[in-house]
């Protein structure tokens, strides 16, 4: 279905709402706050009553993506109230979304909105609006709005452009096409601060951070047999107030800088029985997401991540999950 038609369907759904969950996922980034900042801010235009849920906060640096707006975080404040419509925004499947376990206990059954960029988005939803060749969902909302005819604010366009600027890294990730560098020039002029959008998301890291990073450089490994880079992170390796979000991800997305791989590997002992890895290639070639997928996760055909029951453990031949 074309983007104009769903654009509609999706409208008429909310419109004849009258009380609405906005979900994003777990750990969420720019892209999932983003991309709910401006839906919630759109449904507050029309009238509509809303409640926004994340199975976890967002961090101190993004809070202003939200316009620190509440967020619902308890699942039992969820499971007791009644929506006529579920929007379920940067999630692939309701696992990820954190709410698998929370839709089957509503009173009534609301209709499923799932808006989403992942290639491995499984169609959960009663209206699917998902392009994987969006760079994020945030410019998927863009359009969204655009066909819908939705006037945006300043506010909205920054939470937008900080999706745009956080999925692209900077603009320099593979997926970065001439339509996310546009959509963003047309936020700029609807009144996104690139300055501040910017400064949340790239001029972020603590002293800890880059010490944590330079302990987990030092046992960076480079594979010939298979043309990969993986690096290993224990639960010593974070230093201080360095936070595991900024770890991961960080280093997976600076190492995707390194000339002469074809991918890059990072896996992170997140607590004593659980390890989460992240995958980044510039390979044409190369699409992590299923290797990703194989591994329980999913993501981008560049960008992906799962994670895993387990312990890292250093032998004499080399890392191990054990």
């Amino acid at each position: 279905m074309e983007i104009a038609a769903l654009s509609q369907k999706i409208y008429s759904q909310i419109k004849k709402a009258n009380r609405l969950l906005i979900v994003c996922h777990q750990q969420p980034d720019a892209d999932a706050l983003g991309s709910m900042a401006a839906i919630s801010q759109w449904l507050d235009f029309l009238g509509k009553t809303q409640v926004c849920y994340c199975q976890d906060l967002p961090p101190l640096n993004l809070a202003w993506i939200l316009n620190f707006k509440p967020l619902t975080v308890t699942p039992d404040e969820v499971i007791k109230d009644n929506f006529d419509a579920v929007i379920i925004l940067d999630s692939s499947d309701l696992k990820y979304a954190g709410v698998e376990k929370i839709l089957p206990g509503l009173t009534n059954k609301p209709v499923i909105i799932n808006i989403d960029h992942h290639a491995t988005n499984n169609h959960f939803g009663d209206l699917n609006l998902v392009n994987p060749v969006a760079v994020s969902t945030t410019e998927i909302v863009y359009h969204l709005f655009k066909n819908l005819g939705v006037k945006l604010t300043g506010q909205m366009a920054s939470a937008l452009l900080a999706g745009i600027i956080y999925d692209t890294y900077n603009f320099t990730n593979p997926n970065t096409s001439y339509q996310s560098l546009e959509t963003a020039s047309d936020l700029l002029l609807a009144g996104a601060s690139i300055a501040k959008v910017s400064d949340s998301i790239l001029k972020n890291k603590t002293i800890d951070t880059l010490k944590s990073w330079g302990e987990i450089l030092t046992k960076l490994h480079y594979n010939p047999a298979f043309d990969i880079a993986t690096a290993v992170i224990t639960e010593k390796d974070v230093i201080g107030n360095a936070k595991d979000s900024e770890i991961t991800e960080g280093v997976a997305n600076f190492l995707n800088n390194l000339t002469g791989v074809k991918a890059v590997l990072i896996l992170q002992q997140l607590d004593a029985e659980t390890i989460k890895g992240s995958w980044r290639t510039n390979d044409d070639l190369i699409d992590v997401s299923k290797l990703a997928k194989l591994l329980g996760g999913g993501g981008h055909k560049k960008a992906a991540g799962f994670k895993l029951k387990g312990r890292l453990q250093e032998t004499q031949s080399g890392w191990q999950i054990v």
